[in-house]
């Protein structure tokens, strides 16, 4: 399946691609991949998320066009009850996201023609118009994704989780990146065709379930 009309394999990696990739200063809010990609481990950039793959194979960058918050309502696994004392005893097993966000009057495609994105994250025709405002996802890339998508994914997030880049020494310089990968399942994924015309305008709402 080909989203944004992608052709071709260009085979992409490491955080220069999604410097490129981006449209301004931050990188759109949020990746869905079937990768986990590489998390840096030490050195200036650690603790920063680098996709792996395909762009429009194995991951694919969500668009920031008309998107609302992203919310993450935390879920704590844990086991409590009342003892004879009268005290509360809590067995605790761990943290759990639910991530829910939306998009009001996304175009339906990114791009008007078939586009492939080159290794450095720039895309063919280079003169080409975008749909959406960062040449993110439109509204057909993520249901296509959606729908492929039965089991787990990687959800990578770009926001200012300087706790994540512990050790860097530049660990609070490294919000412009993506800091935050979580293993998710969507539990629903909804869209209404607002608008139509050269190209659609859609509305899309989703929730995630961290594994």
């Amino acid at each position: 399946m080909s989203y944004y009309g992608i052709t071709g394999q260009p085979i992409t990696t490491g955080n220069t691609y999604i410097s490129n990739r981006k449209k301004w200063s931050h990188p759109q809010a949020m990746i869905w991949s079937r990768d986990p990609g590489t998390i840096i481990q030490s050195g200036a950039m650690t603790g920063v998320v680098e996709p792996r793959g395909t762009e429009g194979v194995d991951f694919v960058v969500t668009s920031d066009h008309n998107r609302s918050p992203l919310s993450l309502d935390m879920q704590r696994i844990e086991s409590r009850a009342r003892m004879v004392s009268g005290n509360m005893r809590s067995y605790y097993t761990a943290d759990k996201s639910n991530l829910s966000v939306s998009w009001s009057l996304l175009p339906s495609r990114a791009f008007p023609e078939q586009t492939t994105f080159q290794n450095d994250g720039s895309h063919s025709p280079m003169n080409e118009c975008e749909f959406t405002a960062d040449g993110g996802c439109g509204g057909v890339d993520m249901l296509t994704w959606y729908s492929e998508t039965i089991g787990p994914m990687w959800v990578f997030l770009a926001y200012d989780r300087y706790d994540n880049n512990e050790g860097s020494s530049n660990q609070f310089g490294l919000n412009y990146n993506y800091v935050d990968r979580k293993q998710m399942f969507f539990s629903s994924f909804n869209y209404a065709v607002e608008k139509r015309g050269i190209y659609d305008m859609w509305n899309v709402s989703c929730s995630l379930e961290e594994a």
